[in-house]
């Protein structure tokens, strides 16, 4: 048995629960993480990357002879159907042109975890999975296996649980909180992939790739220079009624076979794979985001599907807007003596956020590419974006800025406790 001295344990080492641990940190508050992983995840399934000024929706590639590639066959991106510009102002974007930069997700959890643990106040130990919890009044005590050592088990306590260990969440499931919502019907298959983009649309890199079957994005992960070659992602949507296994889904037959559909440049095409997998895209909540003294946060709480989103971050940094509330409201508790009912508060408005914004939006985002490129214009949206009229923008920016973040010092005032914020 070991027990430990920090308030707050959490479950998972992911980018939502590394910046749980961070802010708790910075308000004086101890942290342990267990990640049942030996190392952080190296996986992306968050489509993040270099957008330039902005993002489009287009068709499908189109073929093009290059003269460049000296009569060879060529495929570019194909015709852009509408766009919306992230930064029209020259003086917002870096040396490279690009207006709004996201991080691909190992490397972002790489800087919070330098950030954590230089604190001195986050510990994050490796290859331990949950397998126990019990709550008491005033403290809660996980038994964690050991992952390379069978039947072996270690103790944690703390006064609060935070589980953020994602969608497979051991947390949610040692709680028994229900997990409600759907599946869609098809795998996507992301793809990391060098390739020289000879048809670069400077301004808009990254797209969004409007096919009834075949839907998908196509993105920078790092600054794109013409001429050289960049680390692109592909997130393809595979027909539903395809019944190959994840394995064969990102063998390197089929993923030359999605490339061909999706990447850009000469044929044959000069492209190496340097990450890929398969995955289903769900539209989960859980059913509270509180059971006792421990919360849920992150894809551990509610799962959308991010993989072509127009507008971008309503996965991951939904959960990282979990993490804030949730550092918050934990802080108000462990700091200020606030009761345990403030929990509750950060459950529901966080649902709600969920139930009322992020899924109704990215249920619609995928739908609208899972479309005919020929008459997409048909859908209201895509044609305002083609206006983008200063009202249209302000009334559909009003969400993103005034909802999607939860300020848990007003809600916490608001409902007569004590805020230090």
């Amino acid at each position: 048995m070991s027990p430990t001295p920090s308030k707050v344990l959490i479950i998972g080492a992911g980018p939502v629960g590394l910046m749980t641990a961070l802010l708790l940190a910075q308000s004086s508050i101890r942290v342990t993480i267990l990640e049942k992983q030996e190392t952080l995840n190296q996986q992306t399934r968050a489509k993040l990357g270099f957008t330039g000024n902005g993002i489009c929706w287009r068709k499908p590639l189109a073929s093009d002879p290059d003269p460049k590639a000296q009569g060879e066959e060529a495929m570019k991106m194909g015709e852009i159907i509408a766009c919306l510009p992230f930064a029209d102002n020259e003086k917002v974007r870096d040396e490279h042109g690009n207006g709004v930069l996201y991080l691909p997700e190992p490397k972002l959890a790489e800087l919070l975890y330098k950030a954590a643990v230089g604190t001195g106040l986050v510990e994050v130990i490796f290859g331990r999975e949950a397998c126990g919890i019990r709550q008491d009044d005033d403290v809660v005590t996980i038994a964690a296996a050991f992952r390379e050592k069978e039947g072996k088990l270690e103790t944690f306590r703390g006064e609060f649980l935070v589980g953020a260990d994602g969608g497979k969440s051991a947390t949610r499931k040692l709680l028994g909180i229900p997990f409600k919502g759907h599946s869609w019907p098809e795998h996507i298959v992301a793809i990391d992939v060098l390739l020289e983009d000879k048809y670069l649309d400077a301004k808009f890199p990254t797209s969004l790739v409007v096919h009834p079957v075949n839907f998908g994005l196509v993105t920078p992960l790092e600054p794109v220079r013409e001429g050289e070659k960049t680390l692109y992602r592909c997130s393809i949507a595979v027909d539903p009624r395809d019944t190959r296994s994840d394995e064969e889904l990102v063998s390197e037959e089929y993923l030359k076979r999605l490339l061909e559909m999706f990447a850009p440049g000469p044929r044959p095409l000069d492209a190496k794979v340097v990450n890929s997998s398969a995955y289903r895209t769900h539209q989960l909540c859980a059913a509270t985001m509180r059971r006792g003294r421990c919360v849920l946060a992150g894809d551990a709480a509610h799962l959308n599907n991010v993989n072509v989103r127009p507008f971008g971050a309503l996965g991951l940094t939904t959960g990282l807007l979990d993490a804030e509330a949730l550092a918050d409201t934990l802080a108000f508790i462990i700091n200020d003596d606030n009761p345990l009912d403030v929990l509750d508060l950060y459950s529901d408005q966080r649902r709600k956020v969920f139930q009322t914004f992020v899924d109704p939006i990215s249920s619609q985002n995928t739908l609208r590419v899972a479309n005919d490129p020929e008459t997409a214009t048909e859908d209201w949206f895509l044609r305002a974006m083609i206006d983008r009229s200063p009202e249209f923008m302000a009334e559909m920016g009003q969400p993103y800025f005034y909802f999607w973040r939860t300020d848990m010092s007003k809600l916490v005032a608001s409902k007569g406790y004590y805020s230090w914020k």
